[in-house]
């Protein structure tokens, strides 16, 4: 009898052990949908404003920061790999502090965008909806940013090419002297070049402010001290990580 009842004892024991939750769905939950969404939330504005005190600031004195300088140039906005031939060529002849000028030019471009961009995200943030907020708070290091960057990252990268960075790249004249740039390359070679850099340019820098905001949030979920003061929402839904 004894043996009988450890062997059910046993297989009782082996049925849970063998029922753990690898998907994050029955994470147990100690705050509602409405309370962890608020949570999630919060960590996209404090994840999102300092990406903007690293990447949109123009640093001309001390050359650490910006897209231009932070990180070791990390996050610099480049000219298109399809424009490698125009730039071979034109540093060829001479050019090349020209292309460095321009290339600069579009990184404070970017730069200056920050206000553009609270602008852009804000109601963004307020009203995102998300299916699973605990499975969420829950997953990966970057999982609240990657899904902002699933929902969001096209229309984000619409914006700027349409107007966000687009005025900026017209303030500074960026695609005018790319495109007398290409002019010149023309004259050189004969050969007519019509290369687009400001969506790229776009892509860049969506690419480059989500992979800081992914690096923000893993912090975050590490570091209570970034998680604003102890009694608010965002420090107590984060400490049962």
């Amino acid at each position: 009898m004894k043996k009988r009842t450890y062997l059910l004892l046993s297989a009782v024991i082996l049925f849970f052990c063998s029922c753990e939750d690898k998907s994050g769905d029955y994470v147990e939950q100690l705050f509602t949908n409405t309370q962890i969404s608020n949570a999630l939330k919060q960590c996209i504005d404090s994840t999102m404003v300092r990406t903007l005190n690293v990447l949109c600031v123009v640093d001309t004195i001390h050359q650490e920061l910006g897209f231009s300088y932070y990180d070791g140039k990390t996050y610099r906005i480049l000219l298109p790999p399809d424009a490698k031939n125009v730039m071979d060529t034109l540093e060829e002849y001479g050019y090349k502090e020209h292309l460095e000028a321009l290339i600069l030019d579009m990184n404070r471009a970017a730069e200056q965008c920050g206000d553009r961009i609270v602008q852009f995200w804000n109601p963004i943030v307020r009203d995102m909806i998300f299916p699973n907020p605990n499975l969420l708070l829950h997953s990966g290091n970057s999982a609240i940013t990657d899904h902002v960057r699933q929902t969001k990252q096209n229309e984000f990268i619409n914006i700027l090419v349409s107007y966000t960075l687009k005025e900026q790249f017209d303030a500074l004249d960026v695609i005018a002297r790319w495109n007398e740039l290409q002019k010149t390359y023309f004259e050189i070679t004969g050969k007519y070049s019509s290369i687009d850099i400001l969506t790229p340019a776009a892509q860049q820098m969506s690419g480059g402010f989500f992979k800081k905001m992914a690096l923000e949030e893993e912090a975050l979920r590490k570091d209570p001290a970034l998680r604003g003061p102890i009694t608010g929402l965002l420090y107590r839904v984060f400490e049962t990580l």
